[in-house]
């Protein structure tokens, strides 16, 4: 769907400190033939819960928000994703997250969202959604948080191909002018391949997770028995092209019109067959070795690389980006933002 009034008002990020590939973390846990394939450098890694990574994110972005609009900006919905533990049974973030913006109560909701790595992406879907059809609303804040790590979701060993980085990450989404202007999205899942994640697992009363760690290797091997990988990898480039394709369409342009691409930060082997050949792309066009550097950072992949285009200046003015997001269940969707603003480098706008 186009859009042609919606923007991006503020963003922001919070990440751990980067552990190499090779130290004392990932020792009997990744090995050299591993590291060759995904050519992982380094992860973030967190000493706070993926909520407050997500508090920090948001401080963040709304105050770049009120830089840009140059009034104070405070949200009436409230978007939160995170894809793991989050620290507390039987709780809900979202309004945690608020809470410590010191926003009061206020007419609107806060919802968790649950488009697993897609979620921040998914979120911008149902943003605008909301923005183009409910005039009382005029500011969305989307924040994701994820703290990964012993003992039930190690960084470097858990899933095959992909390292996951703790990060927290928030855009706000508005009516009001921003530093981008959201030009379309496009969605598109497909649950036949729910059981990728899910393998032979049973279903169980509690978590197993503080006593024996996921093992998302095992449970995609025994999914993969009965289907293959050319199954999956046949639906992953129809949904990537398909959402990939109906979004510029709808924004009016081409791959070659595109500056980026933020795309999952898968490892470099994953990065090649589900991403760069599906769309004949160039490694180049896509933030892969920014992905390198920090690992799969959950729900927050697309806006912290994009954070990072905006904060070193390689998003220019006139520039095109394409955030792309793929989510466990599965889910896909793609958004087009064009560069409106450029915004400080550090020490402008701080954490």
């Amino acid at each position: 769907m186009r859009f042609d009034d919606l923007h991006l008002t503020g963003i922001g990020c919070h990440l751990g400190s980067l552990t190499p590939v090779s130290g004392p973390v990932t020792a009997g846990t990744y090995t050299p033939e591993e590291a060759a394939k995904t050519g992982q450098l380094s992860t973030s890694v967190a000493d706070r819960h993926g909520p407050d990574l997500a508090v920090s994110a948001a401080r963040e972005a709304l105050r770049h928000a009120d830089a840009v609009s140059g009034e104070t900006v405070r949200p009436s919905l409230s978007l939160h994703a995170g894809i793991y533990y989050a620290g507390i049974d039987f709780w809900h973030a979202a309004s945690y997250v608020r809470d410590q913006l010191g926003i009061g109560p206020w007419a609107g909701l806060a919802l968790e969202i649950g488009a697993m790595s897609n979620s921040m992406v998914a979120g911008l879907d149902l943003a605008a959604s909301v923005l183009s059809g409910r005039p009382d609303h005029e500011d969305v804040l989307l924040t994701a948080g994820d703290r990964f790590g012993d003992p039930g979701f190690p960084h470097w060993s858990t899933d095959i191909g992909i390292v996951y980085g703790d990060a927290g990450s928030a855009i706000v989404v508005s009516r009001r002018p921003g530093f981008a202007r959201l030009l379309s999205v496009a969605s598109f899942s497909d649950p036949s391949l729910e059981g990728l994640q899910r393998g032979a697992e049973p279903f169980r009363s509690v978590s197993s997770a503080a006593r024996t760690p996921i093992d998302i290797r095992l449970r995609k091997r025994q999914w993969l028995e009965d289907r293959g990988t050319d199954y999956v990898h046949t639906r992953n480039s129809d949904a990537v092209t398909t959402v990939v394709k109906t979004a510029l369409t709808d924004a009016g342009l081409d791959l070659p019109d595109l500056a980026k691409i933020c795309a999952p930060h898968y490892g470099r082997h994953l990065v090649r067959s589900q991403i760069l050949r599906p769309l004949g792309i160039a490694e180049e066009q896509t933030m892969t070795g920014l992905g390198l550097r920090l690992g799969h950072l959950g729900a927050s992949d697309q806006i912290v690389a994009l954070h990072h285009l905006m904060r070193t200046g390689e998003a220019r003015r006139g520039d095109h980006v394409l955030l792309l997001g793929v989510g466990v269940g599965m889910t896909w969707t793609a958004a087009v933002l064009r560069i409106e603003r450029e915004i400080p480098p550090p020490g402008g706008i701080g954490r």
